[in-house]
C-alpha cells in the first residue's frame, strides 16, 4: 500500500531529473546559478522586484518612495553638513535625497515621508522598480539607477550623491 501511495512523488521526481538537463529559451542551462535563485555570490543582498513601493531602514531613521524610474528617501537624525541652500528652494531643504531618471540631489520638500510606511527592507536585502535598486545595510542605504549608475548613498554621519 505505501508504495502505491509514492507513485506520484516518484513521478514528479523523474519529471524534475528529466528537466534538470534542459535548456532555457535564452540558450543557458536550467541549472545555471542565478543570483535571483538565492545562488551565485553568497553577499549579494537578495533582491525583491516590485511596481513600486514605500518602506524604511530597520533603524526606523531613513524612509523612501519608490517608482520604475526615482526615489526620494528622506532622515530623521542626520549629522551631515550640507550646501548653501539652492536659490530656487522655498521649502526644507536636505531632509533627505532623491534619485529621478537617472539624475541625483538633496531633496528640497514641503513634506515628509518620515513614518509613512510599516515595510521595512532588512539589513542585506535589496528592492528594485524598474531600473532604480535601493540596498539596505547596517552601515546605510544605497539606491542606483542600474541604467545610469547614478544614485546616493545616507545615513545618519553622511551622505554621498554618485
Amino acid at each position: 500500500m505505501a508504495s502505491i501511495r509514492m507513485l506520484p512523488a516518484l513521478a514528479f521526481c523523474a519529471a524534475l531529473a528529466a528537466l534538470a538537463g534542459c535548456d532555457r529559451s535564452d540558450g543557458t542551462p536550467s541549472h545555471a546559478p542565478s543570483a535571483r535563485a538565492g545562488f551565485g555570490d553568497p553577499t549579494a543582498p537578495a533582491v525583491r522586484d516590485v511596481d513600486e513601493a514605500m518602506f524604511r531602514t530597520p533603524s526606523k531613521n531613513i524612509y523612501c518612495a519608490l517608482t520604475r524610474s526615482a526615489v526620494r528617501c528622506d532622515i530623521g537624525e542626520k549629522k551631515w553638513t550640507l550646501p548653501a541652500k539652492a536659490a530656487d528652494c522655498d521649502f526644507d531643504w536636505g531632509n533627505g535625497l532623491y534619485l529621478d531618471h537617472g539624475a541625483a540631489g538633496l531633496t528640497c520638500a514641503g513634506d515628509t515621508l518620515l513614518n509613512s510606511s510599516t515595510e521595512t527592507l532588512e539589513y542585506g536585502t535589496a528592492i528594485r522598480s524598474g531600473t532604480v535598486r535601493c540596498t539596505s545595510e547596517s552601515t546605510g542605504l544605497r539606491c542606483e539607477d542600474e541604467k545610469t549608475t547614478r544614485g546616493f548613498t545616507m545615513a545618519v554621519a553622511r551622505y554621498s550623491l554618485f
